[in-house]
């Protein structure tokens, strides 16, 4: 490799597919933006043809050993697939179809291969060398790696460059001593002692809760500033997006902490639950992205706070996927088809394939899913696989029937259900209606509880639903009982039931099932918020005081007085006003500070205390607690407190929330906040994407301070962390977005972005796609601007996908 080009020469050992049922002499290897220098069968040039997309052979022997050189360009490759440069080092990304930029390859999943790999770049410029597996034999400018594991060439990763390295080690249950290392540049060294500790503690978990075991000497973890996503799972060799590794409590959140820990063990997991066991085509993506987010989420809430944990996870699906679900880009968890494979890396796929996942360990049992897990890896270690040999590994090990359940896989969209109970005080019995309200009968767990008026539970347990309606009784009981429908949101649906706005209110206080507790008030808050002349919030209000005062779970308390957001709030509505919205969530805010104002004070007081950094669940919920307080209180402009906490914060999620406060209701200390910040941090990259995405999104940036921004010293085009810090905050700041001017910048960065990166320009576009139920000006001028980028010229295929979809 050097500084303008790098040289791939590659052999390949190809034989005949055993299993073909005729002799095929022909073979179709993919390969873009590739030049090709020589190629050769056994020393002779066979008889080939270049297309656009690839290399086409013919006249094959049914076995030959295939030697190919080209050359490539990294230090332009923009994409951040293939093969690139970021900070001055090389690294790849092959995920789902960047080893074709690299070289001419059968570029599938299912092609499995044992790759050995030979690195030679210039000794002084970079001095690390990292491929997959274990490191044969190295020298100055020299490496040479052997993977034994076959592998996909999606797996496939290399590294050039610079780095400092933490090392240390880990001993497997069996004994094995493995060397782990993470590299960094070096003046990151300081920040990776938490991403270790995590990266132990994903080892240990997986082999206490699933008995699985790492198979390699060595795990290593690159950290990257240019990533498009948040890291890739490369066998033995993850590269990561610098903002998943880097953390201590001068520059990382609480927030960050965690996600640092669970992006972490879920690369980590995916040794076996996509490397080992990989997919046998890429419609089967959530058969290894479902499984380990499920798995990555119980790490997390296993090592922290569950019940705050499952909240956090069912807001953001409620809140993003099941908008996707209703959008023009919905898609069953297992596609069926696709323009551009990056664009469905999406949270149908992730998040809403882990609640799939978990309906099934509902049905199971923890002792149930083990088994099933179990069976899964003797039948398909070393195999790819499809979504139906998981279920059936699950079927078959416990005896359970799934066949109804694939509906889950097959169908889009957000199924609803809708409950309605009726009690007979003479039979003392209990009648419940389930009703399906979808084009197919879904088969899903309902958990659920009786609470009597104390709130003490009568009967709980699992209703399993799978006809279009069904009737349930409950006998012997006493009262009329309030209902605790969908605990631990144990199905991803819409529910409708016929809960009253008082026993929404009792289930706020009374009810032991952390999730009903927090939904039952967002649907209050939604009430609130949306239709204020309907309900009263006094009843309300005097329920959360007693919380306040009362309950000693601090992140529940936090989330609980945490107002949906505008996003959300968008997708209760039929027809989006923005500024309506925007409006009515204000006033609300405003008279939860009227309310509880010197309440919150008081609590904020209370909580503090400047104590010594901790990640505790107890300590996490204090400052999470105080911050949403500081939210409330920072909106009554004569309050100093944001800039006191900004200036003695000992740690960055106080200092953030109050420079996001002092943002957010333009302080007079805003200014002065905004330069202090930035002399203080200019040099961390993170905090630096904090920096510019608290301005960003805030309602006192307009359009002029946006453009200010992407002038920054600091800013730049090519970086995808730093734009998604600009832009995509812009595109969240609802009342300077959504204007002609907005739309015109925004769409601006679009084509811009088809040029240099299509991928994260697919993924800023789908902000257009709910057009169709904006107000009907923003409607007109949202669908001129999709208009504007389907019409203009070489229009990749990833932006191509989302827009074609959006207007039809």
């Amino acid at each position: 490799m050097r500084e303008e080009e790098a040289l791939v020469h590659s052999k390949i050992h190809f034989y005949q597919n055993p299993k073909l049922s005729t002799l095929e002499n022909n073979l179709f290897l993919n390969g873009i933006d590739l030049e090709l220098i020589a190629i050769t069968i056994a020393g002779e040039v066979p008889e080939y043809k270049l297309t656009k997309e690839g290399l086409q052979l013919t006249n094959l022997d049914t076995e030959f050993v295939l030697e190919i050189s080209n050359r490539i360009h990294p230090e332009k490759n923009t994409s951040l697939n293939g093969l690139y440069k970021s900070s001055g080092n090389f690294c790849s990304q092959c995920e789902a179809h960047g080893f074709r930029q690299i070289t001419y390859y059968l570029d599938r999943p299912d092609v499995l291969s044992i790759f050995t790999t030979h690195i030679k770049a210039n000794a002084k410029n970079y001095p690390i060398l990292l491929s997959n597996g274990n490191l044969l034999n190295t020298s100055s400018g020299q490496a040479t790696w052997h993977d034994p594991t076959p592998k996909p060439c999606y797996l496939f990763a290399l590294v050039a460059g610079d780095f400092a390295v933490l090392e240390d080690n880990y001993t497997t249950l069996s004994g094995r001593n493995v060397a782990l290392k993470i590299y960094v540049e070096a003046h990151n060294i300081g920040k990776t002692q938490f991403a270790m500790d995590s990266l132990k503690r994903s080892f240990s978990w997986d082999e206490s809760r699933f008995n699985l075991e790492y198979d390699l000497d060595i795990y290593m973890i690159v950290a990257v500033d240019d990533f498009n996503m948040g890291a890739m799972e490369n066998k033995g060799l993850n590269i990561f997006n610098s903002t998943y590794v880097l953390a201590d409590p001068k520059t990382a959140t609480d927030k960050d902490f965690i996600n640092v820990e669970a992006v972490i063990g879920h690369e980590y997991f995916h040794n076996w639950t996509g490397n080992r066991v990989t997919c046998k085509d890429w419609f089967q993506l959530s058969l290894k992205e479902g499984l380990t987010v499920f798995r990555d989420q119980e790490f997390t809430a296993d090592l922290h706070a569950r019940s705050i944990k499952r909240i956090e996870d069912v807001n953001a699906l409620r809140t993003f996927q099941f908008a996707e679900d209703s959008g023009p880009m919905q898609h069953p968890v297992r596609p069926e088809s696709y323009i551009e494979m990056n664009n469905f890396y999406t949270l149908t796929v992730y998040e809403k394939g882990a609640e799939v996942i978990r309906m099934i360990h509902n049905f199971l049992g923890e002792s149930g899913f083990q088994r099933g897990m179990k069976l899964y890896f003797e039948r398909h270690d070393g195999e790819a696989v499809t979504i139906d040999d998981f279920i059936s590994s699950m079927s078959d090990a416990n005896n359970f029937d799934f066949s109804q359940f694939m509906t889950w896989y097959s169908q889009p969209g957000t199924p609803t259900i809708s409950i309605r109970t009726n009690y007979d005080e003479q039979s003392q019995c209990f009648y419940v209606d389930v009703e399906q309200n979808n084009e197919y009968d879904y088969f899903l767990p309902l958990n659920y509880a009786l609470l009597d008026d104390q709130g003490h539970v009568l009967k709980e347990g699992v209703l399993t639903v799978k006809e279009s309606k069904e009737s349930f009784v409950f006998e012997q009981i006493d009262s009329k009982p309030t209902p605790s429908w969908l605990r631990g949101f144990s199905a991803p649906v819409h529910l409708l039931s016929d809960l009253t706005f008082e026993q929404k209110i009792f289930l706020v206080g009374h009810d032991s099932d952390a999730y009903v507790v927090w939904d039952s008030a967002q649907q209050i808050w939604l009430s609130l918020i949306l239709t204020p002349d309907q309900n009263h919030e006094s009843l309300f209000f005097n329920a959360l005081e007693k919380l306040l005062q009362t309950n000693s779970d601090k992140s529940l308390v936090s989330e609980i007085f945490t107002l949906p957001s505008e996003r959300f709030l968008h997708q209760k509505v039929a027809i989006i006003d923005v500024f309506d919205i925007h409006q009515k969530r204000e006033k609300m805010a405003h008279k939860v500070l009227k309310r509880f104002k010197s309440l919150l004070l008081e609590t904020y007081n209370s909580l503090n205390n400047h104590q010594t950094y901790h990640l505790t669940p107890q300590a996490v919920g204090e400052r999470s607690l105080k911050n949403t307080c500081l939210y409330y209180l920072s909106k009554d402009k004569t309050s100093n407190l944001a800039s006191i906490q900004f200036k003695q914060a000992n740690c960055m999620t106080d200092q953030i929330a109050a420079f996001n406060a002092l943002i957010a209701n333009d302080s007079v200390d805003k200014n002065q906040a905004i330069n202090s910040f930035y002399q203080e941090f200019k040099q961390d990259v993170q905090v630096m994407d904090k920096f510019f995405a608290v301005q960003s999104s805030s309602v006192t940036c307009d359009i002029a301070n946006i453009k200010l921004l992407m002038q920054h010293e600091l800013f730049s085009f090519n970086t995808p962390n730093r734009l998604r810090s600009v832009i995509g905050g812009f595109t969240q700041n609802y009342i300077n977005f959504h204007h002609q001017a907005g739309y015109e910048f925004f769409t601006d960065i679009i084509l811009k972005l088809n040029q240099s990166n299509p991928q994260i320009g697919a993924r800023l576009v789908s902000v257009y796609n709910h057009w169709k139920r904006f107000t009907p000006e923003l409607k007109q001028l949202q669908k001129q601007q999709l208009e504007r980028i389907i019409q203009s010229k070489n229009l990749s295929n990833d932006i191509y996908e989302i827009v074609q979809a959006a207007l039809k």
